[in-house]
């Protein structure tokens, strides 16, 4: 099931369920993603963090179907993070002044390609990967079911509270509730005292309605999971030895 929001958890919902990698083993997406982060972020090389982020978009844009533009829309926060804290190991504090060293530009960008190698890939499986999918297989590795239950009610819920919000927010700026910057405060603030109230009577609602339907402290949903395939193993581990290359070939050729 798609949503059609926008912006946010919405669009990575939807871009996920529509991307043509949804039919690949979540599973082996999820083994894939820790080996990558682990391997990027062990490695302690910008090298690392730059292939990791190059390839991350490649396969987005290629394999993902998505546009540059929604890779850049989705990267701008995180980046705008990553920048502010690289530039606080940037700039060192020497001989009562503020400096910055070949050292600590080098650490700085070495943090800064690891940290948006690591987010690109994350990206990579937040959108090729659909929640239900990837809450299926944690149950089919026996993950606790209260665990499980916990995660489809928190993440159906937070589509719920985000529609309310989003009509409370349309609502307000109808009535000109964010003109000026005193009266957005105000409107801000309202908005979210009445959502947190909202949340309360929905979950009453909601809860109601599960025990209408015979809810006996057990959820039971009907999730398919794609099989794991041959070629998809293979182009896996194919990736993972040629970034296990770019390791150890930087370490010996280039600086850091």
């Amino acid at each position: 099931m798609a949503h059609s929001h926008s912006g946010g958890l919405a669009m990575l919902d939807t871009l996920a369920a529509h991307s043509p990698l949804r039919e690949v083993s979540p599973g082996l997406k999820v083994v894939f993603t820790v080996a990558v982060l682990f391997a990027a972020i062990a490695a302690g090389h910008w090298a690392a963090g730059l292939f990791v982020c190059l390839t991350m978009v490649l396969a987005m844009a290629v394999l993902g179907g998505l546009s540059l533009r929604k890779i850049a829309a989705l990267l701008r926060i995180p980046l705008l993070f990553l920048v502010v804290g690289c530039a606080v190991v940037l700039v060192e504090w020497r001989n009562g002044g503020f400096a910055v060293t070949k050292a600590s530009a080098l650490a700085a960008g070495t943090l800064f390609l690891q940290a948006l190698g690591a987010v690109s890939c994350l990206f990579f499986f937040s959108t090729t990967t659909p929640m239900p999918q990837l809450i299926e297989v944690l149950r089919r590795w026996h993950l606790p079911d209260v665990v499980i239950e916990l995660m489809y009610l928190i993440y159906r819920y937070l589509f719920v509270l985000l529609t309310v919000q989003r009509q409370m927010t349309i609502s307000a700026t109808a009535r000109l509730g964010y003109r000026g910057l005193r009266r957005s405060v105000a409107t801000a603030g309202k908005v979210s005292g009445n959502l947190l109230a909202a949340s309360f009577r929905r979950s009453r609602a909601y809860f109601d309605a599960m025990e209408a339907r015979c809810y006996d402290g057990r959820l039971a949903f009907l999730a398919t999971v794609p099989p794991l395939k041959r070629r998809h193993v293979l182009a896996a581990a194919g990736y993972l030895i040629v970034l296990l290359a770019v390791i150890f070939l930087s370490k010996e050729v280039l600086p850091g």
